[in-house]
Formats: C-alpha cells, structure tokens, sequence
C-alpha cells in the first residue's frame, strides 16, 4: 500500500470528512514569510484536512448563534488534534511533519488591526491547491458537495505523496447567485467585482469584518454567508 493510500484510510479513521494533498509548490504565491519552507525547510508535500459542520447549527443562525460556535470550536479542536496525529503518523516513518492549528487565524485576530490578520499558513489556499474546492464570493472555500460548511486545517511534510489536481468546475455560482453578498449583515463582500479569483480568493472589507465579529458580536462567530450559500444545502452528513 502506498503512503498516500495509508495515510487516507488513517484520515478516514480519525473521522476527516476531506484530505488532499499537493506539492508546496503550489502555494508559493503566498508571503515568503508564510509558506511551507519558511517552517520546514525540506518540506515538499502540502495535506490539506477538513471536517464538515453539522448543517443545523448554521442553517438556523442567527437563533443558533451560541449553538454555532460550539459547533465551530468542537471542528477546530478535532482538527487540531487530528493534524497533531497525522504528524505523529508520519513522523514514526521517519518523515518530518508540521501540523498548524485550524483556527490560527481567529485565535489571534483579537490583538491585530483588521490589515495584519493573517494566518501562519493559508488552510484556504491549501485546500484550493489539494483539490478540495474553490474559493467562492465569501471568500471561503467552497466544496461541490457541502458549500463552505467545512473547516480546514494543514500539515506540511518532506514526505512525497501522490499530488491531487486542482478541482476543475467552480462550485460557486458567483454573479449567478450573490446570495452570500446579499445576506452580509456589514457589506463586507460588496466589492467582489474584478477582484474575485476562484484559485486565488480575493481581499474582502476586513475593517467591517472585524468591526461585526470583534465589536457587535463580542468575538463570536458570523456564519450568515455560510448559511446563504446554495451549494451542498439539504446533503446528508
């Protein structure tokens, strides 16, 4: 059995709804500062891990507020520990392994200006790259069969395995939909047009972000976009 079939079937043991791998050549687009080789030197594999949210909790926001972000932190923690697995995995076949928290990015958002909040590594981009999905006009990554109601996380490696390809067709149904746009309670994804990349994302209104998620909702979570979005709505778990 190959490395690539083993660590599958172990993703799938630790209950990952979604892992996909790419070179990290693949995200050399990013900051020096925040790719693959600026934490592992000799890494050349990028693994891209996702585990979905339970479709309730969002589809009955913002009732379900508090629900949500119990169900939000529960995914991060899973992620967390599963990545914390999979480097142990690979690791006792003599392999190095990083494995970077699944909310990197929120965790620390609270001690930056809305222009500095980046995460160490981009599990957006990575999933892109895996195969997993495509950006949508939310910015988040949108799968073909569950929307954006997936969390990610990443591990970076100097294991080879056998790379994904990009996903083909975008899910997102971008100027043909907009429901996302529409349903944003702050407009913080009105300005898409001529910036939006399905490969790529684009920079939303972060100031209004933040102001609504740091400020209106003390810290919680948002979700209105996630539940907007048409794609994966009605799949079963």
């Amino acid at each position: 059995m190959s490395l690539t079939e083993e660590l599958r079937r172990y993703a799938e043991s630790l209950r990952l709804d979604f892992i996909g791998f790419c070179s990290v050549d693949a995200l050399n687009e990013a900051p020096e500062d925040r790719r693959p080789n600026a934490y592992l030197r000799d890494a050349v594999s990028v693994i891209s891990i996702g585990y979905k949210l339970n479709y309730a909790s969002i589809q009955n926001l913002p009732k379900s507020r508090s629900t949500y972000m119990l169900e939000h932190d529960y995914a991060n923690r899973h992620l967390d520990e599963a990545s914390h697995l999979i480097t142990r995995f690979l690791e006792k076949r003599e392999f190095q392994a990083i494995g970077f928290d699944s909310g990197a990015g929120f965790y620390h958002e609270a001690r930056k200006t809305p222009k500095e909040i980046a995460a160490d590594i981009s599990h957006k981009h990575a999933a892109v790259a895996c195969g997993l999905g495509k950006f949508g006009l939310n910015n988040l990554v949108i799968s073909p069969d569950w929307g954006s109601r997936v969390r990610w996380a990443t591990v970076i490696t100097d294991a080879a395995f056998e790379y994904d390809h990009p996903l083909g067709e975008n899910p997102c149904l971008t100027g043909e939909c907009e429901e996302c746009v529409k349903i944003c309670p702050v407009h913080a994804l009105d300005g898409w047009k001529g910036k939006y990349d399905p490969e790529r994302g684009w920079v939303i209104d972060k100031k209004k972000r933040y102001d609504y998620v740091f400020v209106t909702l003390e810290g919680q979570r948002c979700g209105m976009c996630i539940k907007a979005c048409p794609i994966g709505l009605n799949k079963p778990i």
